[in-house]
């Protein structure tokens, strides 16, 4: 079994910030189904409230969050990951919330400062060293009888920091052959069926 047969990476273009509910909602699913899940993300504020999950005890149990701090300092703390992959539990389902960093970005004060070429390399940085670490993890999956990973990468429709071209030109670099989806519902039925959910 080779790495591409069994790693299926996807980005999630929402149209809106009300995508956290739809993510707490399958992460939640897969932690009641006992997979392994690990949520990247910067909401840092009112945790609880953005991914409300129901079934709280079984979630801690299976589900990881790193709470990033923010777009600069994202890169360095993917790299830190990557030293301790080996210590990781190896997760099923990888949820990368690049939306979430830009959003924090755009509203802080000195980052809206910035010129817009700083906040797209900023947003290249971590595209890059989430696929490094992705990376890493589908090797050692590999490694490990086959075992599958899925990862969603998420990303707003508007490329707003980035121009059009810029958006194309990152999902080539860092994303090219990941399914893009736009209902958050499809891509979920196809991720519980890569995972042999009943």
């Amino acid at each position: 079994m080779s790495l591409s047969d069994c790693n299926n990476n996807y980005i999630y273009l929402t149209g809106s910030e009300d995508y956290a509910l739809n993510l707490a909602k399958l992460c939640e699913r897969f932690a009641t189904k006992e997979k392994r899940v690990l949520l990247i993300t910067s909401r840092q504020q009112g945790m609880a409230k953005r991914y409300p999950w129901e079934e709280a005890h079984s979630c801690s149990k299976y589900l990881t969050i790193l709470q990033l701090v923010d777009v600069e300092s994202t890169p360095l703390r993917m790299l830190e990951m990557q030293d301790s992959a080996e210590s990781l539990r190896s997760p099923d389902l990888i949820v990368f919330d690049l939306q979430s960093l830009v959003l924090d970005a755009l509203l802080r004060p000195v980052m809206q400062q910035c010129s817009t070429d700083k906040m797209v390399r900023h947003i290249a940085k971590c595209s890059a060293s989430f696929v490094n670490y992705r990376e890493i993890l589908a090797n050692m999956a590999e490694q490990k009888a086959g075992k599958c990973i899925d990862t969603i990468v998420v990303m707003s429709q508007e490329p707003y920091p980035m121009s059009a071209a810029q958006f194309k030109l990152l999902i080539g670099l860092y994303f090219h052959g990941n399914e893009c989806h736009t209902n958050f519902a499809k891509l979920s039925a196809k991720i519980m069926v890569s995972q042999r959910f009943a």
